[in-house]
């Protein structure tokens, strides 16, 4: 039974609410990679340790932008050297291959005033897989020991089961190496995999049966 001071704060807003945001707070518990676990802080929240040891805790950008003034400065323009007023049509093409989507170069004039404007083009799905991955520097001590970490790990190679190289043998027998008629087949191609896809099954295929 309450008795009268505790009916009085039970009728009061002014309740504290720390004890009840502590029993709801989760507690995170790193229980896989060792080296983050042993350069995890306790006393930090998830995103402030991810900061710290270099990692990101999502692959999305983030949303909005901003401008940067003078990415390409004039006497420098772009980074073989040509100003962007002298880009032809061919280069202006290459450069927005170098944007990510959503990124710009924004031209302006003396006065301020906006010349072009040329934006990153999202790329299609064969052109990431064929792009090769550029080569990052690690920021960070723990960054540079998981890397080490992965290069020394274990690699399995992973061989096509008998039914894919029946697959593809079938692909191969039909269309030869014309991946885009593969990709366009459609009684064989039901999985729908991209040209690019099917041009390295086909070359992991071949790769193999030339060593019997």
């Amino acid at each position: 039974m309450a008795n009268p001071r505790q009916r009085k704060a039970n009728r009061s807003g002014n309740r504290n609410t720390r004890r009840t945001a502590n029993k709801h707070k989760k507690r995170v518990v790193i229980t896989g990679n060792p080296i983050i676990k042993a350069n995890w802080d306790k006393k930090k929240t998830l995103k402030q340790n991810y900061e710290n040891l270099g990692l990101l805790t999502t692959l999305n950008g983030s949303t909005g932008g901003n401008e940067k003034l003078n990415p390409l400065k004039p006497e420098e323009g772009t980074e073989d050297g040509t100003e962007l007023k002298e880009l032809t049509e061919e280069e202006i093409e290459k450069l927005k291959k170098t944007l990510k989507p959503g990124e710009g170069v924004i031209q302006r004039d003396d006065d301020g005033n906006v010349v072009r404007v040329i934006v990153g083009e999202q790329k299609t799905h064969d052109e990431i897989l064929e792009e090769a991955a550029q080569p990052v520097v690690a920021k960070t001590d723990v960054v540079r020991a998981l890397e080490e970490q992965a290069a020394n790990a274990l690699k399995i190679e992973k061989f096509q089961s008998g039914f894919e190289e029946s697959w593809i043998g079938e692909l191969i027998a039909k269309h030869g190496d014309d991946y885009e008629a593969m990709f366009w087949d459609k009684q064989l191609n039901q999985y729908q995999q991209t040209a690019s896809q099917l041009k390295k099954k086909c070359q992991k295929f071949l790769k193999a049966h030339s060593k019997q």
